[in-house]
């Protein structure tokens, strides 16, 4: 069983889907170009230029900005059972 786990910062519902759209192109990319199919872990992130409304444009002079990663991982079937008790609390 693999665990996904995707963590992404928009300032809007527009930004959100494309956003997605690139990390499953990142993904698919790891997924089917990987040469060891049993690779227990991969992960990425996913970078845009800093836009005005960004928090890092006017204090950090950052040209650019991480707002998404994520990370594929093999985990041991128990962590799934529980988090489908999690889910019916």
């Amino acid at each position: 069983m693999r665990k996904h786990t995707i963590t992404v910062y928009t300032n809007d519902e527009f930004a959100l889907d494309d956003i997605l759209k690139e990390i499953r192109f990142q993904i698919d990319h790891y997924v089917f170009s990987r040469e060891n199919i049993r690779q227990r872990k991969f992960s990425g992130i996913w970078e845009e230029e800093v836009t005005p409304s960004s928090p890092l444009a006017d204090c950090y002079g950052y040209r650019y900005e991480k707002v998404a990663k994520w990370e594929s991982i093999v985990v041991p079937n128990k962590e799934f059972i529980k988090f489908q008790t999690e889910s019916n609390q």
